[in-house]
């Protein structure tokens, strides 16, 4: 499908790329692969959808949209197929090929520094916002996987220390009586930061804890040097983000399985 051409909206699209391809770098067994066309195969090996994933350009190649699929198809990992908005039948006949007919969409929020140049630094009563590196790991792998209810095999894998410790990744959470009860991760790429693994247990949501952290995520990022963020995100944490001064750049479409 083809798009009209934002410059600010390819620049943050390729950003986005670029912070998963360094992903896959830092973490061994996983890769990311650029056709000539510009689709995108990006491998995880995590149980995630989002992160086995063929990415369309905005000129699909379905030529390169098949033989990406079928290399991800042969491995026993969930994935999928995204396309920047709603696919067309060309890609929905080869998505169906491959048994990815059921669809999800996620936002892609976009954030100009310029725009909203004064940041809140309030924090909640007794909470701490601070980074953590490698060696804190373990800290970081409990917040996550309690924020997100997911396997600690899988937050273990977000909390590599080779993550932690790049010079372009940074890794934040709230303290509250010696527990980390948020996390956030940032990824930075050229000018632009991207928004990772923002994630709040159940019971310490809505005190204030997630809103100090984005906060001090985009502080820290601006003052490393970026001027754009970016972030794809949930219902739930979706105003947040907005009162920030994020704004909805495209919808993208996740055709995939049932499975």
């Amino acid at each position: 499908m083809t798009h009209m051409i934002d410059p600010a909206t390819e620049a943050a699209v390729n950003a986005f790329h670029a912070t998963i391809a360094r992903f896959t770098e830092l973490v061994p067994g996983m890769y990311m692969r650029q056709g000539a066309a510009g689709t995108r195969l990006a491998f995880s090996g995590l149980p995630m959808p989002t992160l086995n994933v063929v990415s369309v350009g905005s000129e699909q190649d379905l030529g390169e949209m098949d033989a990406f699929a079928k290399e991800l198809s042969a491995k026993d990992v969930p994935w999928s197929i995204q396309v920047r908005g709603q696919a067309d039948p060309a890609v929905l006949e080869v998505a169906a090929r491959y048994g990815r007919t059921p669809s999800f969409t996620l936002p892609l929020l976009t954030w100009d520094a310029e725009l909203l140049p004064t940041l809140p630094t309030g924090i909640p009563e007794g909470a701490t916002v601070r980074q953590v590196t490698g060696g804190e790991s373990e800290v970081f792998a409990t917040a996550l996987a309690a924020g997100f209810g997911m396997s600690r095999d899988v937050a273990e894998v977000f909390a590599t220390p080779a993550l932690l410790d790049a010079p372009d990744t940074t890794a934040h959470v709230v303290d509250v009586n010696g527990e980390a009860v948020a996390t956030g991760f940032t990824i930075m790429t050229g000018d632009h930061v991207g928004m990772y693994n923002g994630a709040v247990p159940p019971q310490h949501r809505r005190k204030g804890y997630y809103r100090a952290l984005v906060a001090a995520r985009l502080r820290d990022a601006v003052a490393a040097g970026a001027r754009h963020a970016f972030v794809q995100n949930t219902p739930m944490s979706r105003p947040l983000y907005e009162s920030f001064g994020f704004r909805l750049a495209e919808e993208w479409t996740y055709l995939t399985s049932t499975g």
